[in-house]
């Protein structure tokens, strides 16, 4: 099944039916390093992912992007998300994310757990693996703990991607958790 969308002459993007969509990226505190997400955009995009990553995003403008994206009809039927590594993601604002993203609309939405030496990662990642409790169409994809495997593959700070292996291992578990493994390197 294909997982693309198509760029356009302007320079944006058209989703198609079932194109897989990024509406939100892992954010960072400190931008001399790629964020999570960002770091393994080149991975990503050559799986036919769309990647819309910024720098120190935060759950709120996370929730904003999604809707703007939903309200321009340009979310496909499965949207990924990483949010929470660079403060507190509550409840309110993950219920906000998912209220752009109903299943009829988006039937897969990935969240991945945050990895990161901060007070709120704990508290983020317990709000994001009890999501599929709430929402049926939302997956887990729990980055804390698979990205142990990979130990030594990461930059200084140990939380952002620093090695090209790690960037692949990245987007190779983001490929299996939407069931597209045919798009593993």
């Amino acid at each position: 099944p294909g997982a693309t969308g198509a760029a356009k002459a302007d320079g944006g993007f058209e989703v198609r039916d079932g194109a897989v969509l990024i509406a939100a990226i892992t954010s960072c505190t400190n931008t001399s390093n790629p964020s999570v997400m960002l770091g393994a955009a080149p991975q990503l995009t050559a799986g036919g992912i769309r990647v819309d990553a910024v720098v120190s995003r935060q759950g709120g403008n996370t929730s904003n992007v999604i809707g703007t994206y939903r309200a321009h009809g340009q979310i496909g039927r499965i949207v990924i998300i990483q949010v929470g590594t660079n403060g507190f993601v509550m409840n309110p604002v993950l219920d906000s994310i998912m209220a752009s993203l109903p299943a009829d609309k988006t039937p897969i939405v990935v969240f991945l757990t945050v990895r990161a030496p901060r007070r709120w990662i704990d508290p983020n990642n317990a709000r994001i693996r009890a999501l599929p409790q709430r929402y049926p169409n939302v997956r887990v994809l729990d980055w804390a703990e698979l990205s142990h495997q990979i130990e030594g593959q990461f930059a200084p700070d140990g939380y952002h991607l620093g090695s090209l292996f790690a960037k692949q291992f990245y987007a190779n578990a983001i490929f299996d958790a939407i069931g597209h493994p045919e798009l593993k390197k």
